[in-house]
């Protein structure tokens, strides 16, 4: 049986069965889902061999967990069927549960919603089908490459140029495929402009025809893209194997775009692409080499910490300073880390914190971050938690979709600071909240301090009524 688009399946204990069943309103409620779960089984028929083809035919797994569900050895079938097949599961937490080693392994990876937590149904019901696409709040494949607004200081004002000439219909101009290649990438990504995927793979097929290598990466790209909805999801191989090997022919024949990415993937493991730190660097070396502030970028930290190179601390300075020179949004924070750890250079706070100062002018929201460090824990001045959670704050402003690490690593100090009451006052229902934000953004550290709190706020709240 083919796949069903928008088609849902539920694995539960029937002890949750009242619960199943109001999801399963939530999601029908939406035009064109249907959803499956064990209602559906008629008199007579091969239960088994049913369900099989029920999550076959499935676009969504939907995994309930409770006491009784992760004690379930039906429900583990179920689940380790749903992996076999390359679904998109999704775990909902009914209540605060212990899950075992080999349910962990899978579930891990993926993005959950809890129930027993939320706020209030609509506040649930919104959460739920943003993991189906259906929202306008977070663009689909947003934080597949996590290049985001990534670009020197020189191609982002070019970006801004023919956004003009875009707006005066200079069409002869903007399709070069040169320029339609920054057009699209400025839709794509959001930078310089909102982003509005439809018009980037506009531009790029505009490049594409002209004969552009990079319009050709960019919209297979796009298409690895259109195939995911969440940080953690892969597609089927089967789906990624050709157009990954088609980017790595790119790649192969120097184009730069294709080159980043497969460094990228290289780095993370991503599509059937093997983890494999020398391959990225290689990659990275070649496009830093032909002057990608980027991949300058990159390099200086491969070999500050000698990830698939062997640490060279000059060669991280070159690189920071080339990087620099391009007036690189990121470049600032490389020195501040020289600084702060006094590795490359002799260590000096003060110099650390003027880096980080000029890089959050530039809008580096994790400079933000760095200085709230430095006055969480005293690092170079007399600490001052306080201060430090006024920067929190601020890196917290971080633009999810272009910088999402500075927002990850925001959330996850505010929920610290609120859950050891440092600098604020304790409020371990705050921490819970920054904590999910920092998941939400793709932080899976944040997502066991969450847990973490929500259970102690459960606890506390136990003790209360009794």
């Amino acid at each position: 049986m083919a796949e069903q688009e928008n088609s849902v399946f539920i694995s539960y204990s029937h002890k949750d069965r009242e619960i199943c069943d109001k999801i399963d309103s939530i999601i029908e409620r939406q035009p064109g889902f249907q959803v499956w779960y064990d209602k559906g089984l008629l008199p007579g028929e091969v239960y088994r061999k049913r369900i099989a083809e029920a999550i076959r035919e499935s676009a969504y797994f939907i995994i309930l967990l409770s006491k009784t569900s992760v004690a379930s050895d039906w429900v583990l079938d179920e689940v380790e069927y749903a992996k076999k097949l390359c679904k998109r599961i999704l775990p909902i937490w009914l209540e605060d549960v212990e899950i075992p080693d080999d349910l962990d392994m899978i579930l891990q990876r993926f993005h959950s919603l809890f129930w027993h937590l939320r706020s209030s149904d609509e506040q649930f019901e919104e959460s739920l089908m943003s993991m189906f696409g259906v929202t306008e709040k977070k663009p689909v494949g947003q934080a597949l490459v996590g290049f985001g607004n990534e670009y020197s200081a020189k191609v982002n004002a070019r970006m801004r140029e023919l956004l003009v000439r875009e707006s005066e219909n200079r069409f002869s101009e903007i399709y070069k495929p040169e320029n339609a290649v920054l057009l699209g990438e400025a839709y794509l990504t959001g930078g310089p402009c909102s982003v509005d995927r439809d018009k980037a793979r506009h531009y790029f097929r505009a490049a594409d025809y002209f004969g552009s290598p990079d319009g050709e990466f960019y919209l297979l790209r796009m298409k690895l893209e259109d195939r995911v909805s969440q940080i953690w999801d892969d597609p089927d191989e089967t789906f990624t194997r050709p157009v990954v090997n088609l980017i790595r022919d790119l790649a192969g024949e120097g184009c730069i775009p294709a080159m980043l990415y497969m460094g990228n993937l290289c780095w993370y493991g991503r599509f059937g692409v093997a983890e494999n730190r020398v391959r990225s660097a290689s990659y990275y070396e070649e496009c830093a080499r032909r002057g990608n502030a980027r991949a300058q970028y990159v390099m200086s930290s491969n070999y500050y910490y000698g990830e698939g190179v062997q640490v060279d601390y000059e060669l991280a300075k070159m690189y920071a300073n080339l990087a620099l020179e391009q007036k690189y949004i990121y470049a600032w924070r490389r020195w501040g880390k020289f600084f702060r750890d006094g590795k490359a250079v002799e260590q000096d706070y003060v110099r650390a914190r003027e880096c980080y100062e000029k890089g959050a002018q530039v809008g580096d929201y994790n400079c933000y971050n760095k200085i709230g460090d430095m006055l969480y824990h005293g690092w170079g001045c007399e600490a001052d938690p306080a201060q430090a959670v006024r920067y929190f704050e601020k890196g917290e402003q971080a633009p999810e979709f272009s910088q999402r690490y500075s927002l990850q690593r925001a959330k996850s100090a505010l929920g610290r600071a609120y859950e050891f009451g440092r600098g604020v006052e304790r409020d371990l229902a705050v921490a819970a909240q920054k904590y999910y934000e920092g998941y939400e953004a793709g932080s899976l550290e944040c997502r066991d301090s969450y847990l973490r709190c929500s259970r102690q706020l459960q606890g506390d709240a136990e003790k209360n009524r009794s």
